[in-house]
This record gives C-alpha cells, structure tokens and sequence, in this order.
C-alpha cells in the first residue's frame, strides 16, 4: 500500500475494503441513536457540541468490534509500530459530524512516557466543509483514507461541517511507547 504525504502528515488511501466501508457504514445508520454527544467531565458543551457524537468501543461485545481490531492490526502492521497501549479515555471509536458541527482545536493528553496517535478512518465526507485542520495545515481527504494525527503534541481540528452528508471518522487511539 502506498504511503501518502498530506499537509503535516501521511496516511493512505483506501485503506479499508469497499465490504468494510459497507459493514461500518451500515452499523453507523443502525446504532445512531446509542452514539453520545461528547463533553469532558463537567464541561458547558460548546457551541459545536449538539452536531458531534461519538460511540466509544470498550468491549468485544459489539458487532464490529473484531472488524475494527483487524483494521486496527492493519495500521500497526504498516506504520511498524512497536510497543503501544490502548488509548484510555476514548479508545477506539466512531465520531459523527453532522451539519453545523465543527471539532475544537485541541492537543490530547499524552501519558508519561507514551505519545498519544490516532489513525483517522474517513467513512464519510461531507459534500462541504469538515476539512481536517492539523497543525497549520488544513487537509480534505477521501473515504476509505486513514491518516495520521499526533494527537497529543499537535493542535488538530475539523472546520464547519455544511449539508446532509455528515463526517463520519472511525479513530484508533494509540498510546506508544517513546
């Protein structure tokens, strides 16, 4: 698989199999109503909040739970990466952008000793808006693209999301070892 550059990172393209973009999209439409709107802790949800949710993968005890390990083994396969952790507050998990939602700039916590990664999965892109904002760059990508993010030492977001197609993004949560 050939290895991309983007604006301040890398990834690859299609990435997952036309039958995987399937399965997950076709889980998403069937599990919307369990995904949550995402805050921290006692946080005041901001002004995005109410178009942006997400469902969280802890457990082995949904579908595609060992669809997205095998995904997940798929990056650590191509990008060598040594030793790594789950990430701990999020893990792996399915974020959803719909209109008028946008994601924060913000770092993510790294832990003593690991750096926060996430490979983002694009499942599906919006008709406008939801460009991926990395550091100084702002990058669109395709569905079926992983990328790359730093996410505990680079500043990343996502702009406005605009029209009925939302941003879906499966994001695999890796704390690896410095």
């Amino acid at each position: 698989m050939e290895k991309i550059e983007f604006q301040g990172t890398w990834g690859y393209e299609n990435f997952i199999t036309d039958d995987e973009h399937i399965q997950l999209m076709d889980w998403v439409r069937e599990n919307e109503q369990d995904f949550r709107i995402i805050t921290r802790n006692s946080e005041t949800p901001g002004p995005y909040a109410y178009h942006r949710k997400c469902y969280v993968f802890r457990t082995h005890v949904t579908h595609p739970y060992d669809l997205i390990q095998n995904i997940k083994q798929r990056v650590v396969d191509i990008e060598s990466i040594g030793e790594w952790i789950p990430e701990p507050m999020f893990s792996d998990y399915i974020g959803y952008v719909s209109e008028g939602g946008a994601i924060q700039l913000h770092k993510d916590r790294n832990e003593l000793g690991y750096r926060h990664v996430r490979y983002n999965i694009i499942l599906s892109w919006p008709k406008e808006g939801g460009e991926s904002i990395y550091g100084n760059s702002v990058n669109t990508f395709k569905e079926k693209t992983v990328w790359r993010c730093e996410a505990g030492n680079v500043p990343h977001a996502s702009k406005e999301v605009k029209g009925d197609r939302p941003r879906i993004t499966l994001s695999l949560g890796f704390m690896i070892k410095e």
